[in-house]
């Protein structure tokens, strides 16, 4: 089983106690038509610096850059501090946000805020493949296995889709952050028909 495809929606993947997520090919808003942690947040305030200043995320995924206060800032692509015309967008007006999913082949994406990149605010968004993930169950117990990615993980479980509300967890594969298998034991059992979603991730 893959950890994303195109469809629109996720989707159940398996008529047991664990499913796997996928994700979506047009976002418009997170928790809504794609999963929470598909949609990478970037803030800006009143210190020089994007917050936090480099992310991983996998292709097909977004970044969501988001000002927490009236600014002159900016988020352009570029290595410090020349733009490449691959983005630029104000971040000036607290409630407007600027939203890019990242669809190139895996590299590292420089940007930076214009007025103040000689002062140091930068940042850089880091685009790995896919991570294919494979689920398997047996006696209550799921295994997840995968490959891909960055290198260093993380495992995101819910008991939605959406990936959001209180019982939504983010957990360390076995072995660490570089293990590529992660077993949750269901500790407390599921309730009778309830399913399990799992994301696993680019550690941040």
């Amino acid at each position: 089983m893959q950890s994303r495809s195109q469809s629109t929606l996720p989707f159940l993947c398996a008529a047991l106690s664990f499913a796997v997520c996928v994700g979506t090919a047009m976002a418009v808003e997170p928790g809504v038509d794609i999963a929470v942690p598909r949609v990478l947040m970037a803030t800006v305030d009143g210190a020089l610096a994007f917050h936090p200043a480099a992310q991983a995320l996998e292709q097909g995924d977004y970044v969501r850059w988001v000002p927490q206060v009236a600014s002159v800032h900016t988020t352009t692509s570029g290595s410090p501090c020349l733009a490449n015309g691959l983005w630029s967008a104000s971040l000036g007006t607290v409630g407007v946000n600027f939203t890019r999913q990242f669809l190139e082949t895996p590299q590292v994406f420089p940007y930076f805020c214009s007025p103040h990149c000689g002062l140091g605010m930068v940042g850089q968004v880091t685009l790995t493949g896919l991570i294919a993930l494979t689920v398997s169950d047996s006696s209550g117990t799921s295994t997840l296995s995968w490959s891909g990615g960055g290198g260093l993980y993380q495992v995101i479980s819910s008991d939605n889709p959406a990936f959001r509300g209180p019982n939504t967890a983010t957990f360390t594969p076995d072995g660490g952050a570089g293990g590529t298998t992660f077993t949750d034991l269901f500790t407390p059992v599921p309730a009778a028909g309830a399913a399990t979603f799992y994301l696993v991730m680019n550690q941040q």
